[in-house]
């Protein structure tokens, strides 16, 4: 526990439960600001769409698991006659 948690926990038996949970609010604010200005998915290595799509290749190939339930019509579903 570093000197400013020790006094920031000694100062709050002082204080009054309304005062408490005010210090709680604000802190709270405070994370919620901080978690904000941050990215929120930091990637080892951000990839491309065109090397996502080369990842996710093997798994949309005929034959592969997601497609043997693919519609196999290919006529337009909404082509009006």
């Amino acid at each position: 526990m570093t000197k400013n948690v020790a006094e920031v926990l000694e100062a709050l038996k002082n204080m009054t439960t309304e005062e408490r949970l005010q210090v709680i609010e604000i802190a709270s604010k405070l994370i919620r600001e901080e978690i904000a200005a941050k990215p929120q998915v930091t990637l080892q290595k951000e990839l491309s769409l065109a090397e996502v799509a080369e990842v996710m290749r093997s798994f949309y190939e005929l034959g592969s698991e997601l497609v043997i339930f693919a519609d196999k019509q290919t006529e337009d579903l909404y082509c009006i006659n």
